[in-house]
């Protein structure tokens, strides 16, 4: 009995570690600054999901006409989930990435809104672990408990 509670204690905690690693990868902590930004048009969408590399949901990957602060005007692909179908016009930004998404010298789109943050991605991880440490405790506690009770009974 001792061997299935330290296994589900196991599982906690991995789920609470992976809850943790999904806010880290959504919050972008590792992310590159700003280097443009402008105001985007959706020109047209294309949709994925429910289950697609980019997970569960529906997810749009949105091509928009973006006039830069800088005073370029290009046509971009936002990265999936970024915008949608009824926006229109959305502030966004390039970061200083080396990833080609819309050919040379064009870095993938984010929305303005959704920048990166240090703080919430590390404490999204700090979090999960947290949380599923503390499920673990609570299941071996709860283990031990039990074993000391009918212990004593004897």
């Amino acid at each position: 009995m001792r061997w299935l509670a330290g296994l589900f204690a196991l599982v906690v905690l991995g789920c609470g570690v992976l809850l943790g690693l999904t806010g880290f990868t959504t919050f972008e902590p590792a992310a590159k600054a700003v280097t443009d930004r402008g105001v985007a048009r959706v020109a047209g969408c294309t949709r994925s999901g429910p289950v697609s590399i980019h997970g569960f949901g529906t997810w749009w990957t949105c091509q928009a006409d973006v006039e830069w602060e800088s005073g370029r005007r290009t046509r971009v692909s936002a990265e999936a989930g970024q915008l949608s179908p009824s926006d229109r016009e959305v502030p966004v930004v390039q970061r200083g990435e080396t990833k080609v998404r819309n050919g040379p010298g064009n870095p993938p789109v984010y929305r303005a809104d959704f920048e990166p943050s240090v703080v919430l991605g590390v404490g999204s991880l700090l979090g999960g672990m947290g949380v599923g440490g503390i499920g673990a405790l609570a299941v071996l506690g709860s283990v031990a408990s039990r074993r000391r009770k009918a212990q004593e009974r004897e």
